[in-house]
């Protein structure tokens, strides 16, 4: 367990670096949420591109990691939906706990990826990314629209959003890029290793830059809820299929971490667009990423 820690200590001193810089307006107000921007349309995508390209997989690797984890999110989902009425909170607080449960930080998802596992984990923690991102958010968007939005997305809009999503176009280049052999011509492949060393500490101090630590009494159940239905309930769930299933090699490892990890800063953004409860979201996401730095090491120990 020690050694996981360790793994994954620098990752949370990244993540509270931003919150210090947050609090200093360092290096000026309104900074950060242009790096992100810079992060999340270009640096994270030339990561995952060059990482897939460059590493070895199977097409199976790209099935049992997405079906499962597609699976485990769908479950976790139909929970929420049936026990909604047994929650004493409002519609909008509804949708926050909802993408609180189920939606991944990928910078630490990524970051952790490659500090355990090696470029290979990084490769299959993407491989992950592919199938469910576009699944959390048509879930996310959807349930939103369902609650509380008055100005609802319609179908094709949602679809046109989820394949425009960079994350998931730059997940599917890679890996088309991979098993066709075509790969990146010699230049642009030393640009794509320059481009994506920026990615993941630009990302992971915009995860701190966008925490924020007032919350009120209030939101302690709903709080509570996400965090135990995200941070345990679905590790667990994800390594019981995993294990039935008869995956027990790194595949398993790298699932468990996709699940184990915080909920995203981009939910606070999608809550705002959409009338949710941004408020009860802020601190979802911030309560989850700081005690993901206990529950996580722990998990990985017990179950990998």
């Amino acid at each position: 367990m020690y050694a996981i820690f360790e793994a994954i200590l620098p990752i949370f001193l990244l993540v509270m670096l931003g919150l210090v810089f947050k609090q200093w307006e360092f290096p000026a107000p309104g900074f950060w949420k242009i790096a992100d921007r810079i992060t999340y349309y270009v640096f994270l995508p030339a990561l995952l591109v060059e990482k897939l390209v460059n590493t070895s997989f199977t097409l199976n690797d790209f099935y049992s990691l997405t079906s499962i984890l597609m699976l485990v999110v769908i479950a976790i989902s139909l929970v929420l939906v049936v026990i909604r009425k047994l929650l004493p909170i409002s519609a909008a607080s509804f949708t926050s706990v909802f993408q609180g449960s189920i939606r991944p930080n990928n910078y630490v998802v990524l970051a952790a990826a490659i500090a355990l596992f090696g470029p290979k984990g990084l490769a299959l923690a993407a491989i992950a990314m592919a199938g469910v991102i576009p699944l959390v958010n048509i879930l996310c968007i959807s349930c939103l629209n369902y609650y509380v939005s008055k100005n609802g997305k319609g179908f094709v809009s949602l679809i046109k959003g989820v394949l425009s999503n960079p994350l998931v176009v730059a997940c599917f280049v890679g890996i088309l890029l991979n098993v066709t052999g075509i790969g990146l011509p010699y230049v642009s492949n030393d640009m794509f290793k320059i481009l994506s060393s920026a990615a993941l500490p630009m990302g992971l101090i915009s995860v701190g830059t966008g925490l924020q630590l007032k919350g009120n009494r209030k939101q302690t159940l709903p709080v509570i809820v996400a965090s135990v239905l995200k941070l345990i309930a679905l590790p667990v769930l994800t390594y019981y299929v995993m294990t039935t299933l008869g995956i027990e090699d790194i595949r398993r490892s790298i699932a468990v971490l996709f699940s184990s990890v915080p909920c995203a800063i981009s939910s606070y953004i999608l809550a705002g667009h959409l009338n949710g409860d941004q408020k009860l979201m802020a601190t979802i996401i911030t309560f989850e990423t700081l005690i993901a730095f206990v529950t996580m090491p722990l998990l990985l120990a017990l179950l990998t």
